[in-house]
């Protein structure tokens, strides 16, 4: 288990969900995605949401994919940080 967090669950070889306990201030929701096989831990992307936003465990790694490549085109994997992944997963679907 990721230090600190409080939930985990591996969707696949490329997405862990991470939940850490909730503040004020910090977004509490991490994906992980990418190449975690072996040492090569460089090809790995790492997204904080504010919130799941809907119930975590029907997440699914389709909806992981569909926001991640979302995020990467744009660039803006800083900013989700305040946003739920369930507003980051309409608009990567739009």
């Amino acid at each position: 288990m990721v230090s600190g967090a409080i939930w985990e669950k591996e969707l696949s070889d490329v997405f862990t969900l991470v939940e850490y306990p909730q503040t004020t201030t910090e977004p509490r929701c991490l994906i992980i995605g990418g190449d975690r096989s072996g040492a090569n831990t460089a090809k790995t992307l790492s997204i904080f949401f504010h919130s799941w936003g809907i119930d975590r465990e029907t997440i699914t790694n389709l909806h992981c994919s569909i926001v991640f490549q979302a995020v990467l085109e744009v660039g803006i994997v800083d900013e989700m940080s305040g946003f739920t992944f369930e507003d980051a997963l309409a608009w990567a679907s739009d």
